[in-house]
């Protein structure tokens, strides 16, 4: 299958891919944990990354009620904007006096309207919005590589960066990133996205829920350092006595060009809630042919379990250095030690039976609909 396609400079968009099921992304990166990192030890103390810029705030842009009426050169250099009005990113476009609202709950959003069959889409009714941002590149960021991630879109957009078609993406709510290090520039950069209300995913992200669609979570830039951890997992466990935890990182490693992974060190501390250091010491690293390491298992007395009643977090410090000894990244990273199971068909948790009480909540705020802020996600 095609699945994920390389991007390559000779490659052009295509709008046939809205309705190939097989193509649902165009030079996006892989899938990856969302750790953050710290260049210093200042940074660490403070949570402060500077290797990160905001694109969030207001854009320009234009609403086309279907592809054939979009300004589809919109993303030239020399392309005519001025007829683009302004939009507030994240947000939602019918949220901001474009197009209309629906809420759908067992029908599809076309149903009564068109006779499609999967993966066909309504080509005279499948909105289209065009956005474009102007922005500097923070000094902080310049000489490295730098990526994008567009944490939330609805439904599949195009990405183009000073001109150059960047990449495709559907998934409505997973975060894409995008490598923009090939055609970034440090001054007066141009990015335009053009999102589409309709895809091929149309058919499988269905659910009872108001249908919006545009960028609906935040945009930003990050700088990778010259070392890098892309992908980070704890695999954090617990021995059956429920006291003893055992920690076995699995990591995928990066090096920009030029530099070097042969000979980098990792460095492992594992804190307690309290923050009591249980763990400091090197983590000896084994590769397995597939582009990532593990770290050698670390045996962790004394643990207190996770769980429902005792949510407790261990904070597990990962710093990676090169063969000089100089610091490439800090990366904290929060885990619990738990041991799930199956017994006779009944689900466990640390040798006990699980009970499941919750609700069912839906990211919503009246006023915004899906893009939401912390206030929203903390609300009692």
């Amino acid at each position: 299958m095609r699945m994920e396609k390389e991007r390559n400079t000779l490659m052009q968009p295509d709008l046939n891919w809205l309705v190939d099921p097989e193509v649902f992304a165009v030079g996006r990166l892989p899938a990856h944990s969302d750790h953050r990192w710290y260049q210093t030890e200042a940074e660490l103390a403070q949570k402060t990354m500077t290797l990160r810029q905001s694109l969030g705030g207001e854009w320009q842009f234009a609403y086309s009620p279907n592809p054939a009426a979009r300004p589809a050169d919109f993303w030239r250099e020399e392309a005519d904007r001025s007829a683009f009005g302004r939009i507030q990113v994240p947000g939602h476009v019918e949220l901001q006096g474009y197009g209309q609202i629906q809420y759908i709950n067992t029908m599809y959003p076309w149903d009564g309207r068109s006779g499609l069959r999967p993966p066909q889409i309504d080509w005279n009714d499948a909105p289209v919005s065009s956005y474009v941002r102007r922005f500097d590149l923070d000094p902080a960021l310049a000489g490295k590589r730098v990526c994008i991630c567009l944490e939330g879109v609805e439904q599949a957009f195009y990405l183009w960066l000073n001109g150059r078609f960047i990449g495709y993406s559907e998934d409505s709510f997973p975060p894409a990133h995008f490598d923009l290090t090939e055609a970034i520039r440090p001054k007066d950069n141009l990015l335009c996205v053009e999102v589409h209300k309709r895809s091929s995913a149309g058919w499988l992200e269905d659910q009872d829920f108001f249908r919006f669609f545009g960028i609906f979570r935040p945009v930003y830039l990050y700088a990778k350092p010259a070392l890098h951890i892309e992908d980070l997992w704890l695999r954090a466990s617990l021995e059956p006595d429920n006291t003893t935890g055992v920690l076995a990182p699995r990591l995928r490693l990066s090096a920009a060009d030029g530099a070097s992974l042969e000979g980098c060190t990792l460095r492992c501390t594992v804190a307690a809630p309290g923050g009591a250091v249980l763990w400091d010491a090197p983590m000896p690293l084994r590769a397995d042919g597939s582009g990532f390491v593990y770290g050698l298992p670390v045996r962790l007395p004394g643990i207190r379990k996770w769980d429902h009643e005792d949510p407790a977090l261990y904070t597990v410090t990962l710093t990676l250095r090169d063969a000089a000894g100089t610091l490439q990244e800090t990366v904290p990273y929060q885990t619990g030690f738990r041991r799930f199971g199956l017994r006779e068909g009944v689900m466990e948790l640390n040798g006990e039976r699980i009970v499941f009480n919750g609700v069912n909540r839906h990211e919503w705020n009246p006023a915004a609909g899906r893009a939401i802020g912390p206030e929203d996600m903390y609300a009692a």
